[in-house]
């Protein structure tokens, strides 16, 4: 029974799990995804899901140019690095947070990872999945060029609407001629 007990079992020692997960995490921050089973795809999501909130959490700082900081910003900036390479040992990985993932998702209040289910595993039929991060738009960097917003996509139901616009007749004289016989006619 697993009563009051917050993380899953998986075979091994505590030491091996927490080395696997440090390299899968590091896996899923470099490539953007990784092909795992289920169980340890949970587990890995809610740890991904920290780091990103984590980093996240320093908002417009990691917008700005590192070499012009305050010290007191660079001071925080260490500090979010220097907790989140607790759980990634590679600083190549930790970078690459910082740089390039976080900034995608600031603004967003979570749910940065999403599981597609991927069938079974051949030699023992577990069930594998796909984790990945979500795309997500890039803001602009202070001072650089701003980028056009791109226009909103229109939903099935819009599109299909505004198609029936375009395609009805027009106002013309000739088709109101038309309706005036057609209502004579009655």
């Amino acid at each position: 029974m697993r009563h009051r007990e917050a993380k899953r079992k998986l075979r091994g020692t505590p030491s091996h799990a927490r080395a696997m997960y440090s390299n899968m995490l590091v896996g899923l921050i470099q490539h953007g995804r990784i092909k795992t089973t289920h169980r340890r795809a949970r587990t890995l999501r809610s740890m991904a899901e920290k780091l990103v909130t984590r980093a996240t959490a320093l908002g417009d700082l990691l917008l700005k140019d590192k070499s012009r900081l305050q010290p007191e910003d660079r001071a925080r900036l260490l500090h979010a690095m220097r907790l989140v390479r607790r759980d990634l040992k590679q600083p190549d990985a930790v970078t690459h947070l910082f740089e390039e993932i976080a900034p995608r998702y600031l603004g967003r209040p979570g749910g940065y990872t999403r599981i597609y289910r991927s069938g079974f595993r051949k030699g023992d039929n577990a069930p594998m999945v796909l984790l990945e991060f979500i795309e997500a738009e890039m803001p602009e960097k202070e001072g650089g060029p701003k980028a056009e917003p791109e226009k909103k996509k229109k939903g099935r139901l819009a599109s299909l609407l505004s198609r029936k616009k375009e395609a009805a007749p027009k106002d013309t004289a000739a088709s109101k001629k038309k309706a005036k016989k057609k209502e004579e006619e009655e």
